[in-house]
């Protein structure tokens, strides 16, 4: 249960809370919505719509070019398109929506294009977790617009990971910081505290709109504007009181999940940027387990790993009295199983000379479990080899981070038993 009194401070922690979007070392993703008014401002005017088949080669890629920088879209077709989502979060077309529209399909192409091709990768995470809490699935597009879908994102005001937390919020919903780990930019555990975020505001509004405003600016500033408008309780009657970052904020939302869902119908095609970007597995690194060592045995860099992880804030394992659940790409995950003998006794060598070093105990407790590697044999699925194994198919999934039921003999796959 959310604590309210801490949610009273709740403005006061998070202070610049996403206020400009600049996001370190991937500002060129941040949505910068002065650089929107002034686009819009500079391309007013009448223009004829045009289906859009004029393309100019970027890099690898096509980008479309839309007559004066503006979609080729109607009221009636937003709202056609957006009536097939069936979403819970009303879908409203207006001015603003419009103007975030232009501004996504146009100037922020090039972004959008590699943002549908990396939430293949982070929404299947997210809509697992997003079922547990009975949560509206647009919820994910919010990331999209906070972050860039860089779990490394960190804000010019601090706010950090794929949600855009800050130190102090982070706190509030459990998530570890210190020296050595930063769960803010851990995927899975982030998540689930912005949904715990998401559902507290929802039984505070009772509103999907007035809970993604308050997610932007603060429970104190939605109040705030309640009471100016004479206590109206929908967004857009709130919208001239609230602040003009969240006044373009949840129009963004709008723009941002119809563009990801409809870019098809403008000819707008997915990146060939990041297309191949590694499924991970969680593997357990036993309290001992030395960071250099898993390197070395697993023939992966320092750094590669820590890309892995962006929890981790050093080229180091946080050591403690627990385990620390350590993500790898499939392929390293089945050698760490196959070689995790070797791991611990190159462990041992490094920790003979090397002073431990201390961090606080990681919020999460990880199960023992014994692991297997279970070659597939001709004719074998996944329903097959789980009843053999007495597990679930969703169960083989998440260890192997498959994505579909398609598996392939000779394909090795993990199996974990208490």
């Amino acid at each position: 249960m959310i604590n309210k009194k801490a949610l009273l401070f709740f403005p006061l922690a998070i202070g610049c809370f996403f206020s400009a979007f600049a996001i370190k070392d991937s500002s060129d993703l941040a949505v910068d919505f002065e650089r929107i008014n002034r686009i819009e401002n500079l391309s007013k005017g009448l223009y004829d719509k045009v289906h859009p088949t004029h393309c100019v080669k970027a890099g690898d890629d096509l980008k479309i070019e839309f007559e004066n920088n503006k979609m080729p879209i109607s009221e009636s077709e937003f709202v056609n398109n957006a009536r097939l989502l069936e979403s819970e979060i009303p879908m409203q077309y207006n001015a603003e929506v419009h103007k975030l529209i232009n501004y996504f399909g146009t100037t922020w192409q090039n972004k959008l294009k590699e943002m549908i091709v990396v939430s293949n990768y982070y929404f299947p995470i997210y809509e697992e977790i997003f079922d547990k809490y009975d949560m509206p699935l647009e919820m994910k597009y919010l990331s999209v617009i906070e972050s860039a879908l860089n779990p490394s994102a960190t804000s010019k005001c601090g706010a950090a990971g794929l949600w855009q937390f800050m130190h102090a919020t982070g706190k509030m919903f459990d998530l570890e910081v210190n020296n050595y780990v930063d769960e803010r930019r851990n995927v899975e555990k982030s998540t689930e505290a912005a949904c715990k975020y998401l559902k507290g505001m929802y039984r505070t509004y009772g509103d999907w709109l007035l809970v993604i405003a308050s997610y932007n600016c603060g429970p104190g500033n939605v109040n705030k504007a309640i009471r100016k408008s004479g206590g109206k309780k929908t967004f857009w009657e709130i919208y001239p009181y609230l602040p003009k970052e969240t006044q373009n904020y949840v129009p963004a939302l709008m723009a941002m999940t119809y563009l990801m869902n409809f870019h098809d119908s403008y000819c707008i095609t997915p990146s060939t940027v990041n297309s191949n970007k590694s499924r991970l597995v969680g593997v357990i690194c036993k309290p001992e387990y030395s960071y250099d060592a898993i390197c070395t045995t697993l023939d992966i860099t320092a750094e590669e790993l820590r890309s892995f992880n962006p929890e981790l804030r050093k080229t180091v394992l946080p050591s403690t009295t627990k385990a620390f659940n350590l993500n790898l790409p499939y392929e390293k995950a089945i050698m760490f199983w196959e070689l995790e003998d070797t791991i611990h006794q190159e462990s041992l060598k490094v920790k003979t000379w090397k002073a431990p070093v201390t961090a606080e105990p990681i919020a999460s407790n990880f199960k023992s479990s014994k692991t297997n590697i279970h070659k597939v044999k001709k004719g074998e699925s996944l329903p097959s080899i789980a009843k053999k194994f007495d597990c679930k198919v969703w169960q083989l999934k998440s260890w192997n981070g498959l994505k579909s039921s398609k598996i392939y003999p000779g394909q090795k796959l993990i199996i974990k038993s208490s």
